[in-house]
């Protein structure tokens, strides 16, 4: 077990030079033969008060701090790239931004594509369910997959992400949200329904995700829906570095 723990979420005093302290914490993808087959980027800082690591929640920070600390992860994970890459070939998932207002964050998101290919590591950028696909996101995205990245679409299945979003932007990826998970652990129909929805996404050439596993009913629900990864406590929290490495 982890010697940390995880709280939600940040007040707002506590972001008070956040930028200084967070850091890339990194959650394993799990494919079908429940080996490693990548991991989540996910942003992570320390709290002093607590002595702990703490997740960050985004809803509540402006769009300048949301960028600034993605620009601080962005360069924390180009350091980690050559020593995440010893243990694979893997897939590394980063949420993409979306605002588009800096250079630098543009720029950097070149950069971890370059980086990530000298050293065998496929790049999936995460597409947010409340990022609005305006022509100007769209010209980005597919700038990114010129250079290698995959597309994948989170939390597909909340509220503000369902089919219209896989009608205007072509994924490579769909990453299942838990509440699907949950639905189909409660009810037959549901579960019928989300199978069919997987095997839909996947003939339509997406490779799916199974978010939130946390049980082992989740892992053996992820099984029965044939998705081809799957992601969760089930399998480990999200880790510093050292820990996979």
């Amino acid at each position: 077990m982890l010697a940390f723990k995880e709280e939600y979420p940040l007040s707002a005093m506590a972001r008070v030079a956040m930028a200084d302290v967070v850091v890339p914490f990194y959650q394993p993808i799990i494919g079908r033969d429940r080996q490693v087959r990548g991991y989540e980027a996910l942003a992570r800082r320390w709290d002093a008060v607590t002595q702990s690591y703490q997740g960050i929640d985004f809803a509540s920070l402006s769009q300048d701090e949301s960028l600034h600390l993605d620009i601080v992860m962005l360069r924390a994970i180009m350091g980690d790239l050559p020593v995440l890459a010893k243990g694979g070939p893997y897939a590394l998932s980063i949420n993409l931004n979306p605002v588009l207002s800096s250079p630098i964050y543009r720029n950097l998101l070149l950069l971890v594509l370059l980086q990530a290919r000298k050293v065998g590591i496929t790049i999936w950028f995460e597409v947010l369910e409340h990022a609005r696909l305006e022509r100007q996101y769209r010209a980005l995205i597919e700038v990114l997959r010129a250079h290698g990245a995959h597309i994948a679409c989170d939390d597909f299945g909340s509220l503000a992400c369902n089919f219209p979003r896989l009608m205007v932007q072509p994924y490579d990826i769909v990453k299942l949200d838990r509440s699907l998970l949950l639905q189909a652990e409660r009810s037959t129909h549901a579960l019928k329904v989300l199978t069919g929805l997987v095997i839909c996404l996947q003939g339509l050439g997406m490779a799916v995700v199974c978010e939130g596993v946390e049980t082992q009913t989740h892992v053996e629900l992820a099984n029965r829906l044939g998705c081809d990864y799957q992601q969760g406590y089930a399998y480990a929290r999200p880790s510093p570095l050292s820990r996979w490495c």
